[in-house]
């Protein structure tokens, strides 16, 4: 009887290995905001924003003339617009949020989370939108490279 029982276990506890729906899409969720949280240029609009919600025409231009405009104010502020989960050769996580940038106006992005390698791309609008390990490339190559992603696994 206590071997069946643990066999029984077993075999429920074996599809258990594998993320569900909701699980991969709050994993791309916290991805989201840590890429979001974590943005080189964050930092200095909010050093020029100085939290304030009501901004000055003065400052308004400081943040535009940084580029700010194209940066995501908070990943609290920004919300999924869609998602689906895709299980192709790999298990990703397609989807779109929006959001407020610090100059008030509303972004709206489209992004790939792979659960598999645990890396998100956001899709890149600006050239603000590169990392540091895309320098090389043009914004118009990182764009082709997303939509070839989307492509792929997205649908």
């Amino acid at each position: 009887m206590k071997t069946r029982g643990i066999v029984l276990l077993c075999l429920a506890l074996a599809g258990c290995d594998q993320p569900n729906n909701t699980q991969l899409r709050l994993e791309a969720s916290r991805q989201l905001q840590r890429t979001i949280d974590t943005n080189p240029l964050r930092a200095s609009c909010e050093n020029i924003a100085r939290g304030r919600e009501w901004l000055t025409p003065h400052t308004l231009q400081r943040l535009q003339a940084s580029g700010c405009q194209n940066v995501f104010r908070s990943a609290t502020e920004a919300n999924f617009t869609n998602t689906a989960v895709y299980h192709r050769s790999i298990t990703v996580v397609c989807g779109g949020i929006k959001g407020s940038s610090f100059t008030g106006s509303t972004l709206t992005r489209r992004f790939i989370y792979s659960s598999d390698e645990k890396v998100l791309v956001l899709q890149p609008m600006t050239e603000q939108d590169k990392t540091r390990f895309e320098g090389q490339k043009s914004l118009q190559q990182l764009q082709d490279e997303f939509a070839r992603q989307q492509a792929q696994y997205c649908q």
